[in-house]
């Protein structure tokens, strides 16, 4: 086992890790500096090994939070989280280039109703993005995603469902050509759902649609996606006695 940050000001917490298919990697965490949480992150080459810890956010506005980061196959990586301002917190995101290290932090969302959370993020092997993650409104927490195109950037953040009830946990998953698709938990005001919507490159977003059908309350979803597209989402969910795990799976 190894040290991989060595700023003992405060405890490092939430690591999160990606690796590509050439053993390089890069981990992303928080941090506290004694006033506020930040995002830190160390790349490990292959035959080389870890770097030097690196802050890869510099707004001393508010705490930032909960990161996420993936990596392509040329060894660039994005990273993602939830970055106070003051008033509310908002998504941010920053790029590592191999050969050249990390940008800027920059924002992603801008819908300022009110505060971002659980940003998720997947990358597909030329370095195309999607992030999701929940937002409220004036009612409701809502499910929104922005993309990230390699040469040219991020978009503009968008709402990808419009049902009445609460929206959580959001995870994504991105196959080599640029599709996504995107699952959450959502309420109907009786239970618990699963939810899922898929982005087709050159096309857009679908429409949002329920993947569950038993009548229990459904929670916490997961998803993956293979090279082909087949994508398969997994969760927990009550039947009255006992939680089960179901899945299904789009072709």
């Amino acid at each position: 086992a190894e040290l991989i940050e060595t700023d003992n000001a405060r405890s490092a917490l939430d690591p999160q890790l990606a690796i590509n298919a050439s053993g390089n990697a890069m981990v992303v965490w928080f941090q506290s500096d004694g006033t506020r949480d930040n995002i830190w992150a160390n790349r490990y080459v292959t035959g080389t090994g870890w770097g030097a810890a690196e802050l890869i956010e510099t707004d001393n506005a508010g705490s930032a939070d909960y990161p996420q980061v993936a990596i392509d196959a040329s060894g660039n990586a994005l990273a993602v989280w939830a970055q106070h301002d003051g008033t509310k917190y908002n998504i941010l995101t920053n790029r590592y280039v191999t050969g050249t290290g990390w940008g800027a932090a920059e924002l992603i969302g801008t819908d300022n109703v009110g505060g971002a959370y659980n940003p998720q993020l997947a990358i597909d092997p030329s370095g195309n993005a999607m992030a999701v993650w929940r937002q409220p409104d004036d009612f409701r927490n809502n499910i929104w995603a922005n993309r990230y195109v390699a040469g040219t950037g991020w978009g503009a953040a968008e709402l990808i469902e419009t049902d009445a009830g609460n929206a959580n946990y959001p995870q994504v998953a991105i196959d080599p050509s640029g599709n996504a698709m995107a699952v959450w938990r959502q309420s109907d005001g009786t239970r618990l759902n699963i939810l899922a919507n898929r982005y087709l490159d050159g096309t857009g977003w679908g429409t949002a649609e329920l993947i569950r059908t038993d009548a229990g309350s459904a929670n916490y979803p997961q998803v993956s996606i293979d090279p082909s597209g087949k994508t398969m989402a997994v969760w927990y969910q009550f039947d009255g006695t006992r939680y089960n795990i179901w899945a299904n799976i789009f072709n």
